[in-house]
């Protein structure tokens, strides 16, 4: 893919702080002797201190660096003519209502619009991991989705772009207002932008929104701590989350976050549809609404990003976790990076392909199930019209199951057609409460009914 729109930010402040060690006034010959003996000492208590006290400092990557909550993102063009590189900076009103348009309709979300509607996009932070670009989102080229969340909630602000919408047959009410936000999925923590923006109506109701994510983070992390060591479970949320953010930011931390590991589903539909089922953490979820969609037009540009996305990260799991040596990265204590293309164990040289030991432990080696809720006819037929797509299926990279949204008679791809599939389950266990398991048991988990 080759970029062709860029989004300026101006009126940003310096956002990455400098520590002494490492300013370039330490390169030269005197000034070296001097900070060696001086800031150097200063700079190994620190790293002592660190390590029995983890916090944040100026060499650790973080998300929220990515851009200046503060600053002003430039994303109106007044025309389509690129410049004399090719690139056009900001996007046209028809192209903000298009790229709104896909996203909502895509997820099913053109009627009954809540007063408020938040796009979050996710990033990571990090401290000595060679690996931290796999953490942040590889739809923004391996960076934190801060910008593009922005950018859309602004675009779908514009009254421009609503009343194109409107004209399309989406009609966003004037009282509903989209706020941008970014979830650093390390630290658990969330931040949203352009609050001041928010009419006064409104300020109370987006409080209240950020008091009950803050819970959820809080729960959030004491639920992927049953994964993690020497950090205890039966604690509170709210003190695990603190033990949880520590944790990203020590220095003798190989496992700050276990990524997409176990990863084993693709659920494809609406949310109602599986809302009570709890499938640990291993189901990458993607709203679409078949009600909306009768000839499957959106179904299949999801497919055709969720294919490969999703079942590319799930095979490159798969291959690390079946032969770590050969088809992964080994451990990754001595990595070295290499021209920031890629890693290299210690001075063997060889740039390694896959994934470290240290990201695989836990996981599975399974090819990923994408479950897709539609109608059987229409799911293979607009497979059967994007090769590239329908590769992946026919050669079993990934496995397809459809359901469908009336029967729920469940439809399993095999031999290049759907064929009728009976499940061998008879029920689910229901389970009230899953707090006991979140605090005792660091293994995958069954899919269980909740409320």
């Amino acid at each position: 893919m080759h970029p062709r729109h860029i989004i300026r930010e101006r009126e940003a402040q310096k956002r990455h702080r400098k520590d002494t060690h490492l300013s370039k006034r330490s390169h030269g010959f005197l000034s070296g002797l001097i900070a060696s003996a001086t800031v150097g000492l200063l700079a190994a208590g620190k790293l002592a201190l660190s390590i029995f006290r983890p916090m944040e400092t100026s060499v650790m990557v973080s998300s929220f660096n990515h851009m200046d909550r503060n600053g002003v993102l430039d994303i109106y063009c007044a025309n389509d003519v690129p410049n004399t590189e090719g690139y056009q900076f900001g996007f046209t009103i028809p192209e903000m209502a298009d790229r709104i348009e896909g996203l909502l309709r895509s997820i099913g979300l053109i009627t009954d619009f809540a007063p408020l509607i938040y796009i979050i996009g996710h990033g990571a932070s990090s401290v000595n991991n060679t690996h931290y670009a796999g953490y942040d989102c590889g739809a923004c080229s391996g960076r934190a989705g801060s910008v593009n969340a922005r950018a859309a909630a602004a675009m779908a602000n514009m009254p421009e772009v609503r009343a194109l919408l409107a004209a399309r047959g989406i009609h966003i009410p004037n009282t509903t207002r989209f706020v941008g936000g970014l979830h650093d999925t390390t630290r658990d923590l969330a931040d949203f932008f352009d609050e001041s923006a928010l009419p006064a109506n409104l300020q109370t109701l987006h409080q209240e929104y950020k008091e009950l994510i803050n819970k959820a983070l809080d729960l959030n992390a004491k639920e992927r701590s049953r994964r993690f060591l020497l950090i205890n479970s039966d604690n509170d949320a709210e003190k695990v989350h603190k033990q949880v953010q520590r944790r990203a930011m020590s220095l003798f931390e190989p496992r700050p976050e276990w990524n997409h590991a176990t990863n084993a589903l693709c659920i494809v539909g609406r949310r109602a549809s599986n809302k009570h089922l709890f499938l640990d953490r291993r189901a990458f979820l993607n709203s679409y609404d078949y009600s909306i969609d009768p000839d499957g037009k959106y179904l299949l540009n999801m497919l055709k990003a969720v294919v490969p996305v999703c079942g590319g990260i799930n095979l490159e799991y798969y291959f690390s976790r079946v032969d770590n040596e050969r088809l992964g990265a080994g451990s990754k204590l001595p990595h070295n990076v290499v021209g920031l293309i890629g890693v290299s164990n210690g001075l063997e040289g060889d740039l390694r392909t896959g994934l470290p030991r240290q990201m695989i432990n836990i996981h599975q080696p399974m090819r990923l199930m994408v479950i897709v809720e539609q109608e059987p006819e229409i799911v293979i037929r607009v497979l059967r019209q994007h090769p590239p797509t329908y590769e992946w299926f026919a050669n079993e990279w990934v496995h397809l199951a459809v359901i469908h949204p009336q029967t729920k008679q469940i439809y399993r791809f095999e031999d290049e057609d759907l064929i009728p599939y009976q499940p061998q389950t008879v029920g689910l266990e229901f389970k009230q409460n899953l707090m006991p398991e979140f605090e005792s048991i660091n293994d995958n988990l069954p899919i269980y009914l909740i409320q």
